[in-house]
């Protein structure tokens, strides 16, 4: 029923997702967390994280 249902690529979009809204919340500073660096690596996990996902989305 599910045959061409992509499991990595759901779990990786989620995954993106969720790293996105945590470098938007960093971003805005909404959180405790002050240091440009973790605003740098957020971002950059985020980007990495959406290019895994458009890497997976057919297979």
């Amino acid at each position: 029923m599910f045959g061409s249902f992509n499991v990595i690529f759901a779990l990786l979009a989620v995954l993106a997702l969720n790293l996105t809204m945590f470098a938007v919340a960093l971003q805005m500073d909404l959180l405790i967390i002050q240091s440009d660096l973790a605003k740098v690596l957020a971002w950059a996990f985020a980007v990495g994280s959406w290019h895994m996902a458009y890497k997976f989305r057919n297979r």
